[in-house]
């Protein structure tokens, strides 16, 4: 059988796909793609009926692009079948956020969730420390987010960036180009508006509610205490704090377990929720190509529900930071061995619970790329944020048919 990944997790996934074929007689062929392809690659094929890949991992943002046009296998039929795949598989053990996020689209279940990422604020710990009376008499308030809840709101955020800024310290933020705004600028949008989403359940634009426009100005706020905002994107943000040359940064799972690692738990960082408590959702699904034949599907099924069985989930937790998905997961061993999965835990933070989501809907590429361009060009110094949540308003309703 034959399955595509992101290039982000070619390791982890041609490490899994060699342990799979030791104890299985399928031979797995592991191709990956740049994120930024991958999704038209992958529609492309689909549209014309082919079946190049057999299995996929998908965003949780594709996933009614691709769902919604069936263009991948529903799995209700193998997961109630006792003669096909794991007997013990325990789907309900995946967490609600996850499982209906990454796999299922109007009732039906179509992927099997793996990666469960949902996005931190992590902080220089140490280095908050050394500001931390000063700060406090200045501001009297904390200059440390407590973990796991975070700052109250981006205000507080914002005045310890202008403060670290001042003693010589910028904060790392996503530049001001480039698809990866569109994951920054919901967890604003959700702390100013008390919104998860920025659709209605039937589709419509919820950008001229009373807190979006602030959202916006948060961003621009923050790009006069960033380094390097214009040029940064996420492995640059991600690289500059692990060099030690900024204090904070929104950022994924798989780059905190490396923060973790260069700069410890307790002593060197500190991981919480993104200011507001409404961190953005991120993460991907096992998707099974319609098009394939029965017997390759049958195979890839197989696939996906060892590669995200409760043995599964651990591993690739363990070798390759891959945020688990299940509650069972969370187990005393692994919170000691890694103790910022503690954050990802909902009994011991709640607050994930409740994410920022961006649209699932099918429409979402058009709906991303308007927003992406108009916040670009905002924070690049053109339209404030008013008009350019105006702007972005109008587009989506004009995308959506409103």
């Amino acid at each position: 059988m034959t399955f595509a990944t992101s290039s982000l997790y070619t390791e982890a996934w041609q490490d899994l796909a060699e342990k799979f074929e030791k104890d299985h007689d399928v031979t797995i062929n592991v191709t990956s793609y740049a994120q930024s392809e991958m999704l038209s690659k992958l529609q492309n094929q689909l549209r014309s009926r082919q079946a190049s890949f057999d299995a996929f991992i998908s965003d949780v943002i594709w996933t009614g692009s691709l769902m919604s046009p069936e263009f991948v296998e529903p799995l209700d039929g193998y997961l109630n079948n006792s003669n096909l795949g794991m007997s013990n598989y325990a789907y309900d053990d995946h967490l609600d956020i996850f499982a209906q996020s990454y796999g299922q689209w109007k009732g039906k279940k179509y992927g099997l969730p793996w990666y469960g990422d949902i996005m931190d604020l992590t902080v220089r710990k140490d280095v908050l420390e050394k500001h931390a009376k000063e700060y406090k008499r200045k501001h009297d308030e904390e200059i440390l987010p407590p973990f796991p809840k975070g700052y109250e709101d981006y205000d507080h955020f914002n005045r310890v960036a202008k403060f670290m800024h001042d003693k010589g310290w910028p904060m790392g933020l996503e530049g001001k180009r480039g698809w990866n705004l569109v994951y920054y600028y919901p967890n604003r949008f959700a702390a100013e508006t008390g919104q998860q989403r920025m659709l209605t359940e039937d589709g419509k634009s919820r950008l001229s509610e009373k807190g979006a426009v602030k959202g916006l100005e948060q961003m621009l706020k923050q790009k006069e205490w960033a380094l390097n905002p214009l040029s940064t994107g996420y492995t640059q943000s991600r690289d500059q704090f692990l060099s030690g040359k900024t204090w904070a940064v929104e950022q994924w799972g798989t780059a905190t377990k490396k923060f973790v690692d260069k700069y410890g738990w307790e002593d060197g960082v500190r991981v919480s929720l993104t200011p507001g408590g409404y961190p953005n959702l991120g993460g991907w699904g096992i998707l099974i190509n319609s098009f394939s034949k029965q017997k390759r599907k049958n195979a890839a099924f197989v696939f996906a529900q060892w590669a995200t069985s409760k043995e599964m989930d651990k591993y690739a937790y363990k070798q390759h930071g891959v945020t688990p998905t299940r509650a069972s997961s969370y187990t005393k061993q692994i919170k000691e061995r890694f103790p910022q999965s503690q954050y990802y835990d909902p009994e011991e933070n709640p607050g994930i619970r409740t994410p920022s989501l961006r649209p699932r809907n099918p429409k979402y590429q058009r709906l991303g790329d308007a927003m992406q361009v108009q916040i670009s060009q905002s924070l690049s110094g053109g339209p404030g944020a008013e008009k350019t949540m105006k702007n972005i308003d109008d587009k989506w309703k004009n995308i959506m048919g409103e």
